[in-house]
């Protein structure tokens, strides 16, 4: 179980995915590996992980450098140190917190290094699921700075609208406040029409009543009129004629006819006057509608002027929530702005990753060729050292045959001269006991075994 957040991979784990990072490794480099090879693979690791090119590593900071008493004595220190920080900050962040120049770079130890990029693997698949969110995010930026330019768009039509509504109020205010005023007096002076018609209607309907009692008076003293006179025209036939009594009669009559008369004069008079006061009256409910038809164009206006009043009410209220959330949208444009402007960074760090693992890629490629090319000239130069090793054996073996052969031929004559020897030292010792031997039988001519030793010797 690894003490670390993420797996530790073998050799055969991590080869493909070095492979699918575009990084020259191989196992054997792997298992022992040295400062070149890992430098150069760190290198790639962080300018394609981090987004830090291989010139910004170069670049010293210049307000730094100007401190140093010899700055040109580190030229090299400088880019190196610059390397180590990259290279510490993108293991920290791979969840490997005890990087050790020593047994990670200068002196590498193989299941360091396995560690090491089995973290930074993890790291990197991490990096790449997070690239579809970031995606999305980007889009959702995109759809929100639309929505915030169209809601600023509205907020400054609102804005607009308020601010032309303001000042037509701010413009009809006086005649607004002139109309209310009128309204005031109007509405009083109603009331006390109102009053009054209640009064002249109560007046109407008593003279109403007293016109028409009036009138019933003088068609009732018409028709007493119409009845004397006929009455008179029947009396003057059926009367004998006496001049005094009708003289006296006529002069009742007419006396009674002048009374009626003047009763019909005063009642249309009064039924004149009556006329006159109702046409008064007529005209006063007139002047009355008039003046209540005003009032409802005022109450219209004065309406007209709550509607206006609270539809800037609604406005304002709806301009101070779009500014509220206007507020919120600007937060979180500048939010995501800085998101954008972080995201974009790393748009353009991953694009000069890409390119600088392109530029890697390629080097690697053509380091591969050339490795390729100078294996392919060892082996050329192994083969050629191959055949002139094999042309050598033959030589050698035809050498240790004939040497062989020099040395059976020289064993031979040796192994003959060995019997031929024998048997004369056998020949020497037979002779040499028949010498020594007692019996007069045995003597042994000298003269034989002296030519005997004498062969012996020369042998």
């Amino acid at each position: 179980m690894s003490g670390f957040s993420f797996p530790i991979l073998s050799n055969q784990e991590l080869l493909p995915c070095l492979k699918e990072m575009n990084l020259p490794l191989t196992a054997e480099q792997i298992s022992k590996p040295t400062f070149e090879i890992l430098q150069r693979i760190y290198e790639i690791l962080v300018t394609t992980l981090l987004g830090v090119t291989r010139e910004e590593l170069q670049q010293p900071v210049f307000m730094a450098i100007d401190t140093l008493e010899y700055p040109e004595l580190h030229d090299e220190s400088i880019p190196t140190l610059a390397f180590i920080k990259s290279l510490n900050r993108l293991l920290v962040a791979a969840g490997i917190k005890d990087f050790n120049m020593q047994q990670d770079l200068y002196k590498p130890d193989s299941n360091r290094l396995r560690r090491n990029l089995s973290g930074i693997i993890n790291f990197a698949k991490f990096r790449e699921e997070k690239l579809v969110p970031y995606t999305d995010m980007q889009e959702s930026v995109e759809h929100l700075l639309e929505e915030t330019a169209e809601l600023e768009e509205l907020n400054m039509r609102l804005t607009a609208e308020v601010s032309k509504l303001e000042a037509e109020r701010a413009a009809e205010e006086p005649a607004v406040s002139q109309l209310e005023a009128e309204t005031q007096q109007v509405y009083q002076e109603n009331q006390q029409l109102n009053k009054q018609s209640t009064l002249l209607n109560n007046d109407v309907r008593t003279l109403k009543q007293q016109n028409n009692a009036l009138a019933d008076e003088a068609s009732s003293a018409k028709f007493k009129l119409v009845d004397a006179q006929q009455e008179q025209l029947k009396l003057k036939g059926q009367i004998v004629e006496s001049p005094e009594r009708l003289q006296a009669r006529l002069e009742e009559l007419a006396g009674g006819v002048e009374k009626e008369r003047a009763l019909v004069t005063d009642a249309e008079r009064r039924s004149r006057d009556l006329q006159a006061r109702m046409d008064t009256i007529a005209k006063v409910e007139k002047e009355v509608v008039k003046a209540i038809r005003q009032m409802e164009e005022v109450e219209i206006e004065v309406k007209k002027k709550k509607e206006v009043s609270s539809r800037v009410k609604q406005l304002r209220k709806q301009v101070n929530a779009n500014q509220a959330e206007l507020q919120q949208l600007e937060a979180t444009e500048q939010h995501l702005k800085r998101q954008q402007a972080s995201l974009t960074d790393r748009l353009s760090r991953l694009d000069n990753q890409s390119a600088l693992k392109r530029e890697a890629a390629v080097s690697a490629v053509e380091e591969q060729l050339k490795e390729r090319e100078a294996i392919e000239a060892e082996n050329a130069a192994a083969r050629a050292k191959t055949a002139e090793n094999e042309a050598m054996m033959r030589t050698l073996r035809e050498r240790m045959k004939e040497v062989q052969s020099n040395h059976d031929a020289q064993v031979s004559i040796v192994l003959e001269k060995y019997q031929s020897l024998r048997q004369q030292v056998q020949q020497y010792h037979e002779l040499l006991e028949a010498a020594t031997a007692p019996t007069p039988s045995n003597n042994v001519d000298t003269a034989s075994l002296s030519s005997a030793v004498k062969a012996i010797t020369l042998r």
